[in-house]
């Protein structure tokens, strides 16, 4: 049976795309997994993404934001499905992946857009717990595969 393999996009991959494939990973059964990419990767993960992986039992230590183009390599698993993330993810064009993989979208709001009234800190767990809503809804719905293989 074939894996399944899930890319979540986002445009930093330093936020809402790098919470989703850990979250995703660590509570995904059966021949799914989840990869994460950033169109303009930031250099390294925000300190605050490793403390709510930390308080939420996640392993931070293979995490790290990765550019979109790894996933264009032949050596690269192939991917299944593209999650992008609205509002932003629009703004960007998205590179022709070879076998042209399903395309859709979760309505999550970035962390930089949570930070009016709270700390930075405060905002990456907002986001974190908004994206395991919005996760753990669209696998309930069918938006993503729960356990089949592509």
């Amino acid at each position: 049976m074939l894996q399944t393999n899930i890319l979540f996009v986002d445009a930093t991959n330093n936020g809402r795309s790098i919470m989703a494939e850990a979250y995703f990973n660590q509570h995904s059964r059966g021949h799914l997994r989840a990869f994460s990419a950033g169109i303009t990767p930031a250099p390294v993960l925000d300190r605050h993404i490793l403390e709510v992986f930390k308080e939420n039992n996640i392993t931070p230590d293979d995490y790290c934001p990765k550019p979109i183009d790894i996933f264009l390599q032949p050596y690269s698993p192939r991917i299944d499905l593209i999650i992008g993330f609205q509002p932003s993810i629009d703004q960007f064009t998205l590179p022709l992946f070879p076998n042209q993989p399903k395309i859709t979208h979760l309505q999550i709001k970035p962390v930089v857009e949570r930070m009016e009234n709270v700390s930075r800190k405060q905002a990456v767990r907002d986001c974190f717990a908004d994206m395991r809503l919005v996760i753990d809804r669209a696998l309930a719905s069918g938006q993503l595969p729960r356990h089949e293989a592509a």
